[in-house]
């Protein structure tokens, strides 16, 4: 190794330490998960929603909340509105927050989503000058390559969206039938909304938006752990118009009101009709009726974390954190680190 290369090295460790991990960081936990609580403040006593909680569009980075009717109304102090995520066991620690403005109302049957745009947050899972260093290097990088990038965030959207992920997101395989064939691809930006409805949001430019909403319809399997590096591999799928089923390297079901090929191994199995198709920005946002949801099994499944969030669940566990790290490379890759 070169001495630049050795000094670039030593710098790099000095600033970021042991921080320099996957920032899209694969774990496996049982559905739903029990490890972080969000809360709404703002309107008088906090409300739990960890559990109605979606992201609606990224850029504009625009987060869903779903709230019983009359919740709103009876809440106080709408102007310092805010989602704060807690640790659920232990000290019970606030990790992070994000400050919200109003945006819109969807009414829905016993039950109004409310779209909040991002003020700001706050991050507390890596000590400031450790987070700020990541946010300087970040905003240099995204510089460098913006124009690769379809969809474009501000850099405080982008500090938002890594506070999102401090609650483990599920990762779900999203399978439809249409009029060119049938698709499945993977999803994460989604949410249970209460009362029977279930929220979801795709990129506009991708093809899997469009077949949805040709479709009407969509089954989303629950991933468990060995299918995830397939998972992944299947995120080229958004781009095509259909797949072949007997091409896929797993077994397969069908979903037991839409007849829609499902992974065999899937713990859990949700249907959804579509209701309502709102186009926010980058991302189209579908809001779905539960029609069928059908638990097999509490295997460990996937879900999605910031890497900022893994450092803090590993902190002071050094042999831990390492071994979650080649755990995430073979969860991605189905690779083993050398």
């Amino acid at each position: 190794m070169s001495i630049y290369r050795q000094s670039r090295s030593a710098i790099r460790k000095i600033v970021f330490g042991d921080t320099l991990i996957p920032q899209e960081f694969t774990i496996g936990l049982i559905d739903p998960q029990t490890e972080i609580t969000v809360f709404l403040h703002g309107m008088g006593a906090p409300i739990v929603v960890t559990r109605r909680l979606t992201t609606a569009c990224c850029a504009p980075l625009v987060l869903g909340v779903s709230l019983d009717e009359g919740q709103w109304a009876a809440g106080s102090g709408h102007c310092k509105l805010s989602l704060r995520f807690y640790e659920r066991a232990g000290a019970k620690r606030l990790l992070g927050e994000i400050w919200l403005e109003s945006r819109a109302v969807i009414p829905l049957d016993c039950t109004e989503l409310h779209l909040f745009d991002v003020l700001g947050s706050i991050n507390h899972c890596l000590p400031r000058p450790r987070l700020w260093a990541h946010f300087l290097s970040q905003a240099y990088s995204n510089r460098r390559n913006l124009g690769s990038f379809d969809v474009k965030m501000t850099a405080r959207e982008l500090r938002a969206a890594i506070v999102t992920f401090i609650r483990p997101h599920p990762l779900m395989l999203g399978s439809l039938i249409g009029e060119a064939g049938g698709n499945m691809f993977p999803m994460n930006l989604m949410g249970e909304l209460g009362n029977g409805y279930f929220a979801f949001a795709l990129k506009d430019s991708r093809r899997a938006a469009h077949l949805v909403e040709d479709a009407g319809r969509i089954s989303l399997s629950n991933v468990p752990l060995p299918l995830c590096s397939t998972a992944f591999q299947m995120a080229v799928n958004h781009t095509k118009d259909s797949i072949s089923w007997d091409q896929l390297p797993f077994a397969l079901k069908t979903s037991k009101e839409f007849r829609i090929p499902v992974p065999a191994a899937a713990p859990r199995v949700r249907e959804l009709q579509v209701e309502q198709i709102r186009k926010i920005g980058s991302h189209t946002l579908f809001i779905a009726r539960i029609v069928s949801d059908e638990k097999y099994s509490d295997d460990l499944q996937v879900h999605m974390i910031h890497g900022f969030f893994q450092h803090w669940r590993m902190r002071d566990r050094k042999s831990e954190l390492a071994a979650s790290l080649a755990a995430d490379l073979l969860n991605k890759r189905g690779l083993a680190r050398s």
